[in-house]
């Protein structure tokens, strides 16, 4: 017996169980990929507007591009929450939690697990294991200047009311990540964008990307 959902495109994922071992289990479809964060808000919809994690993976991608990284960079801040159309999109502090009530019962961290495995195998599916390992650190530093953008622009947090966040260092100045000037999140255009909006424009960046990859990979001519 397994727990599996249905994807957007038919297919039938199981989040465990024997058929969760299997890549057949566990159907990668960019397509669905797309249109699943497209649908899923960040900050558990804690936001002055709609923020999906598929507009939250663009801005990873376009800070990766920023700073000049390789498309391989590009493409897995374009991808590295692509498993959240699995699990979900659990808050920073929820996950935190869940993995607590799970020790403080004996057990390990829940959450931590069970997410790492999805995580896996959609970075698989993309040939993407060696990027995620070798820009570990980048990528990290990357979803944090896009979440200190994100702070800024999109929440409520005032730091004249609210305790800090230790993950953005707000503490310690010389550590203290800090938001991207180059672009505002609180926009009208970007607050008049539809789901499917940012579901197409996360599927273009994709094969863009996708297509460099494969030049990269061929011999020169």
């Amino acid at each position: 017996m397994s727990s599996w959902m249905l994807t957007p495109s038919g297919g039938e994922y199981h989040l465990d169980g024997v058929d969760s071992f299997t890549d057949d289990g566990r159907p990668v479809n960019v397509h669905d990929v797309a249109h699943q964060l497209a649908l899923i808000n960040r900050f558990h919809g804690a936001t002055s507007r709609p923020y999906s994690v598929a507009e939250h993976s663009l801005l990873c991608c376009d800070i990766a591009e920023q700073l000049g990284r390789s498309v391989h960079v590009q493409m897995a801040a374009l991808w590295h929450d692509a498993h959240e159309c699995a699990t979900q999109d659990l808050s920073s502090p929820a996950k935190r939690a869940v993995n607590r009530v799970a020790c403080a019962g004996g057990g390990t961290s829940a959450w931590t697990v069970f997410e790492a495995g999805h995580a896996k195998r959609f970075r698989r599916a993309l040939g993407l294991e060696t990027v995620f390992v070798t820009a570990r650190a980048v990528i990290r530093q990357i979803d944090l200047i896009a979440l200190a953008t994100e702070r800024r622009d999109l929440t409520a947090w005032n730091a004249e009311r609210n305790a800090p966040w230790a993950v953005l260092c707000d503490e310690d100045p010389a550590e203290r990540i800090e938001p991207v000037d180059w672009v505002r999140l609180n926009t009208r255009e970007r607050g008049q964008m539809a789901w499917q909006d940012w579901r197409q424009a996360f599927l273009d960046r994709f094969d863009a990307l996708e297509h460099a990859r494969q030049l990269q990979r061929s011999p020169a001519c």
